[in-house]
């Protein structure tokens, strides 16, 4: 069964039985006739999700990470050097993971200690406890995972050769790499968006939780080609510097010897042309649009989860 599918029933699984379990609390009702927020219960539908998401987000991470760098290890002649982030650090840091979630959102919010009370645990409440935990080991996980990944491609752009700077499609697998994987995140920003916007009695994990999406979102996308930008930048300066020392010098032979433009002090000043138009960072317009556009879509469903929460206070 592929990845996602397993993911997408893990999700249905959590949201169906968590939204039952309300239902026969009265929850739901209590809900849809205005007795009580609906914030609530949308953002533990939400947790539902994420228990399902994240770890096949992790893996498509990790797929991504493997094939672009394998790409680039052939279309630059290298050594194959693929490695994984070891275990023994991915555990501690879903451990912290762990533990940060269930502080911010169970320990903060309850001045009566109730997660520290199983006992009176509701079912409701239980569900809330694996959901959020869970969501926590693997977002810790899966964001020390794309950070370090990061790390790899930019470590990998300072071992490649000297680069073509007019062919943008060999060191393409950096950009498809920080788009890929900030998408991975904006998915993330829209499931949350009922725990950024308005948590019961949670607004400090509300507000940390918002700022680590919009810092994880933005290093996804830029860390991975920071340095194979730091590498066309550098190149880039080199060559115009050459090439611009070789026009000199072929200005200063037709000036003294007084005849036609030089076809080679033509070709020159085409080539300086075409390398100044090289761009720094290896992204196109089409590729900054599409991010632009999963950043936009992020924001917008927190807002989107504001408003909706406006019109159902004032409809109900």
């Amino acid at each position: 069964m592929p990845s996602y599918l397993t993911g997408l029933l893990v999700s249905c699984a959590c949201f169906v039985g968590y939204f039952l379990v309300e239902l026969n609390n009265g929850i739901v009702a209590k809900t849809f006739s205005g007795e009580i927020s609906s914030i609530g219960l949308r953002a533990g539908l939400m947790l539902m999700v994420l228990v399902g998401y994240l770890p096949v987000a992790h893996w498509y991470l990790r797929q991504w990470t493997w094939e672009h760098i394998g790409e680039l290890n052939r279309n630059f002649d290298l050594e194959d050097q693929r490695r994984l982030p070891k275990e023994a650090t991915l555990i501690l840091i879903g451990i912290f993971g762990w533990l940060a979630f269930v502080g911010l959102f169970l320990i903060l919010p309850d001045p009566d200690g109730l997660l520290f009370q199983p006992w009176k645990w509701p079912v409701d409440f239980t569900l809330l406890v694996l959901a959020i935990s869970c969501v926590g080991w693997w977002l810790g996980r899966f964001s020390y995972e794309l950070i370090w990944s990061a790390l790899q491609l930019t470590k990998l752009a300072k071992r490649l050769p000297e680069l073509n700077l007019l062919d943008a499609e060999s060191h393409k697998p950096f950009t498809q790499h920080g788009v890929q994987s900030a998408l991975l995140v904006v998915i993330v920003m829209s499931i949350t968006a009922p725990i950024a916007v308005q948590p019961e009695g949670g607004i400090v994990g509300a507000a940390i939780n918002s700022v680590f999406m919009l810092f994880l979102a933005v290093t996804a996308l830029i860390l991975p080609m920071r340095g194979i930008h730091l590498r066309i930048q550098a190149q880039k300066y080199r060559e115009l510097a050459t090439i611009r020392c070789h026009i000199h010098r072929e200005n200063d032979k037709m000036l003294a010897e007084t005849s036609k433009t030089d076809d080679r002090l033509a070709a020159l000043l085409a080539m300086e042309l075409r390398i100044e138009r090289v761009q720094e960072w290896p992204f196109g317009g089409g590729s900054l649009f599409r991010v632009a556009f999963y950043l936009l879509l992020g924001l917008s469903s927190w807002v989107g989860a504001a408003l909706v929460e406006r019109m159902l206070e004032s409809a109900l």
